[in-house]
């Protein structure tokens, strides 16, 4: 169950301005060893310690070769790609590396069952902020296949209110 709250766009001279939209909340973060258990619990052969191992060197494999300019595609996961932030020079002639490029992150583009349509039609979300801690249950404004409109400009572009 994926649970929201939502908030206003208070991003003066924005479009969206004073618009309300909703943000998915996360109710934990599991690392590298809770996902190995997980795993581990799901009908395998394989112990929490070999897919630990697995995943850890998988990680180190894929930041390696990112960093080396491929790009790295785990079926119905994603394609881990680097990207660049950088700011503008006046004429390619004048573009230096380390004048422009500011940094460098991970891209992380969905493929096959995590994919937006996909996630969107399986997806169950609730409001977060409905929670009632003496009745220690979430009241029921669930809904099924709900996409959250994301603010945009006029060019369709995602603005971050």
């Amino acid at each position: 169950m994926l649970h929201y709250k939502v908030y206003q766009n208070k991003s003066k001279g924005n479009k969206a301005y004073g618009k309300w939209f909703a943000r998915a909340t996360v109710n934990q973060t599991i690392d590298l060893e809770q996902l190995a258990e997980h795993m581990a619990n799901h009908n395998t052969p394989y112990s929490k310690g070999a897919i630990f191992g697995v995943l850890t060197d998988m990680v180190n494999c894929i930041r390696e070769l990112v960093l080396e300019g491929n790009a790295v595609k785990i079926p119905n996961l994603a394609i881990f790609s680097a990207g660049l932030t950088t700011t503008a020079a006046e004429s390619p002639d004048v573009f230096s590396p380390t004048k422009n490029i500011k940094s460098v992150h991970l891209r992380a583009r969905s493929t096959g069952d995590l994919t937006r349509a996909v996630l969107t039609a399986a997806a169950k979300v609730t409001r977060a902020d409905t929670y009632d801690p003496s009745l220690n249950t979430i009241e029921d404004e669930t809904e099924t296949g709900t996409e959250t409109e994301t603010p945009t400009d006029p060019d369709g572009k995602s603005v971050n209110p």
